[in-house]
This record gives structure tokens, sequence and C-alpha cells, in this order.
């Protein structure tokens, strides 16, 4: 249902988190060395020929379910208590998702010695539970005015 603003917000939330997957998150900058680029599905060198150095799986993973249940969650419109529960596992998997891409930045940072230089994709999980805040709100309201209309028949 594309009329109700739930659907609008996780929509946002869908397409919010495919940028992750293209732009990067971070950018690691090792000291009279090359720089890398750190993306949620691993880190790649920056440079002529751009070279995976790692994969990540389970961020890359951890990402895919980020976009596939809000996805899911919109054509759910009648099932309103399990939109709300994957609301909640929505809202988990966005903290999980910005816990994992701050430890993999640090560990690779780390490993490398290198210079850390967070970029604004870092934080986009953030504004995805925003959303998926209002979605859970506006999905409320929805069991709400059904209950009303309950009560008056």
């Amino acid at each position: 249902m594309i009329q109700r603003i739930q659907t609008i917000y996780l929509l946002v939330v869908a397409i919010i988190m495919t940028i992750p997957l293209y732009v990067p998150i971070a950018q690691l900058l090792i000291p009279n060395d090359a720089s890398y680029n750190f993306f949620t599905y691993g880190v790649v060198l920056i440079g002529e020929n751009s070279v995976l150095q790692a994969h990540y799986w389970a961020l890359l993973i951890m990402n895919i379910f980020t976009i596939g249940v809000p996805l899911v969650n919109v054509f759910l419109f009648k099932k309103r208590f399990l939109q709300l529960r994957l609301c909640i596992v929505e809202i988990i998997l966005l903290i999980g998702a910005i816990i994992l891409m701050w430890y993999h930045i640090n560990q690779f940072a780390d490993k490398m010695n290198a210079e850390i230089l967070y970029k604004f994709s870092l934080i986009l999980p953030v504004i995805c539970i925003i959303f998926t805040y209002m979605a859970i709100r506006g999905i409320l309201k929805d069991i709400k005015l059904l209950k009303s209309f309950d009560r008056i028949r």
C-alpha cells in the first residue's frame, strides 16, 4: 500500500542502505604508502587498479538484510503486528551494522597502522533507525485506528 506513510519510510530505509554498497564508509590513509576505501563488502586499494584487499562477508550479509527486511515489510501491510516486529528487528540489525562497521574499520586500521577518515555514509544506519522509528509510529497509528473502527461496530 503506497498510500501509507510508513511504506514511504520503509522504502527510504531500503534505498539509503544501498548507498554504503557504492559509497565508501571510511578512507584509511597509511603514511608514505597507499590509501584504502572501506565499503560494506570489503576494503579496496585506491589507485589506478582498484584491488579488493579484504572481504567482509558478515557486514555485506547484514547490509543485505537491512535492505531486504524493509522491502519485505512493505508487502505485509495487512499484518500490522508482524510489521511492527520486523521494524524492531530492522532497528536491531541497523545497530548491529553500525557496530560491525566501526569494528571492522578499526581492526583494519590497527593492522595496517592507518589513519581513519570517516565518511558520511557511516551515519546512514542512524538515519535509517530514525526512519524505521517513524514507520513504527505510523504502524501504531494504523493499529489504533482499526481498533477504534472495531469499537464502533
